[in-house]
């Protein structure tokens, strides 16, 4: 029985040193402390009263003591597993989703199908998505974020499909992906306000899509752009103190499209044996409230993207650059009408180097946004949209929404990762997009959305080769299923 209190005592003080090396103190009252210590000493001498006992009846008492003995070990036990249960949630806090959605598709007059005439659907299509989020505030001046998905079809009985940029945002099969995990570091005793964060980047979801998903802001970059899964280092710098605009800074990121990986040469010095230039991609980003308007975001923003490659297909090495350039603005309950509403713009501009490769299929000539190899071209986007919070408490307020984005004949961007099943804004065409969102409780909620997709041209920003003329539409009704805890 001794060996029992030893450990539980033991147990105790392994806890409270634990939580001490760490760096953060336990949060439990001293008195409740100071209970657990009184009673285990009770115990203590419960059990050397025990041992002690030799008359009869002593024997009879020692032997009825086990029980009650073994009940107060448990309340122990029982306690000190709260502490330590206490002790991680102070360290890092979790947070679930888990989205249930079914998709019905019509693809009409599409080139790859088939041409004028032809048409595709699936009127039954459903995915699972789950995530964990993760959050922690190691030290003042240092707080980690990470997201983990599983998005799979359901019965999945493929390979998951999509590149590094968007293994979380595509659906497949039941593995566990790298939705997102980086650390926000504001180093002390700066002149000036200094973020640095690293690791894989808040880049998915951007303004305005927390509209449509009904959440708080959850990236750095507005969706136009960029909207997907990227490793990267971002330095942020205040600017508050010096403009008198609120929240405004200025940051400037560096990451990469593609990095040559092959470990079955010696590739990672550039030298493998059919070697590719990585593509490094760096950006910058100023972002504010619109001075005078009150919970709003204005953003603009500059990437450039060196080498772009034809993805490991022979030949397809250093296909040339590519510059983006986008102006974002937003606005939430304007003028306290109930309508959130936003605009975004963007334009991209190609520098191609002069080479091509061969499509493996089709035989065609591929270059950046050309065939020939040489031909520059420019392409642009128009995004915008609106929401109505409806004032009905008795249905929990629902809301209301619609966006439109239109694309050119060489619009392309780095939309890899969206929300939906199909990459909307990279459409070369126009796009109508409706949605009613019902909260049933604080944690859950559905929505139900049409879309219609008028493709001009083809290839929904691929930067590779000449679009094409397009006559497909999408047209697409969903419904889905959102709780959050």
């Amino acid at each position: 029985m001794k060996k029992i209190l030893l450990t539980a005592g033991a147990l105790l003080a392994w806890t409270s040193c634990a939580v001490a090396a760490g760096g953060q103190t336990v949060a439990i009252p001293a008195e409740d402390y100071k209970a657990i210590l009184e009673r285990l000493d009770t115990l203590q001498k419960r059990v050397d009263q025990m041992e002690k006992a030799e008359s009869p009846s002593g024997k009879a008492a020692t032997a009825a003591m086990p029980s009650k003995l073994a009940k107060d070990v448990e309340t122990i036990y029982d306690t000190l597993d709260k502490v330590e249960t206490k002790t991680l949630k102070d360290r890092i806090n979790l947070g679930a989703e888990l989205r249930t959605r079914v998709d019905s598709f019509k693809l009409k007059d599409d080139n790859i199908l088939g041409g004028d005439g032809t048409v595709d659907h699936n009127d039954n299509y459903w995915t699972n998505r789950f995530r964990l989020n993760l959050d922690s505030e190691i030290q003042k001046n240092l707080l980690f974020t990470g997201r983990l998905a599983v998005y799979k079809n359901f019965s999945n009985q493929g390979d998951t499909a999509g590149n590094d940029a968007s293994q979380a945002h595509v659906p497949g099969d039941s593995t566990v992906k790298l939705d997102r995990a980086y650390v926000d570091w504001i180093p002390e005793g700066m002149p000036f306000p200094l973020a640095l964060t690293f690791g894989r980047h808040p880049s998915s979801e951007g303004p305005p899509s927390e509209l449509k998903e009904d959440r708080l802001r959850q990236s750095t970059y507005p969706s136009l752009l960029f909207d997907g899964e990227a490793d990267g280092v971002v330095a942020t710098v205040g600017l508050e103190r010096y403009l008198g605009w609120k929240n405004s800074g200025i940051r400037f990121a560096y990451g990469k499209g593609y990095q040559d990986q092959d470990t079955n040469s010696v590739s990672y010095v550039d030298n493998g044996a059919n070697p590719y230039d990585d593509i490094n991609v760096y950006a910058m980003f100023f972002e504010t409230e619109i001075p005078g308007v009150r919970d709003s975001l204005m953003v603009l923003s500059a990437l450039h993207a060196t080498d772009i490659n034809g993805m490991n297909i022979p030949g397809g090495d250093k296909l040339g650059n590519m510059s983006l350039y986008g102006v974002h603005a937003q606005a939430n309950n304007v003028a306290d009408s109930g309508f959130d509403i936003f605009l975004s713009t963007g334009i991209n501009k190609t520098d191609p180097s002069g080479r091509t490769f061969v499509h493996p299929v089709t035989g065609a000539d591929i270059g950046l946004l050309n065939s020939d190899g040489t031909s520059e071209h420019t392409g642009w986007s128009v995004y915008t949209g609106l929401r109505y919070n409806i004032p009905y408490k008795a249905w929990n307020n629902p809301k209301v929404g619609f966006e439109y984005n239109h694309g050119s004949e060489y619009w392309a961007s780095f939309t890899w990762g969206p929300s939906e099943l199909y990459n909307k804004l990279g459409t070369r065409g126009d796009a109508y997009d409706f949605y009613y969102i019902q909260p049933f409780n604080d944690n859950l909620f559905g929505r139900l959305g049409y879309t219609h997709i008028n493709y001009n041209y083809g290839s929904m920003s691929q930067v590779f080769g000449e679009p094409g003329e397009s006559n497909a539409e999408l047209d697409n009704v969903y419904f889905l299923l959102d709780v959050r805890f």
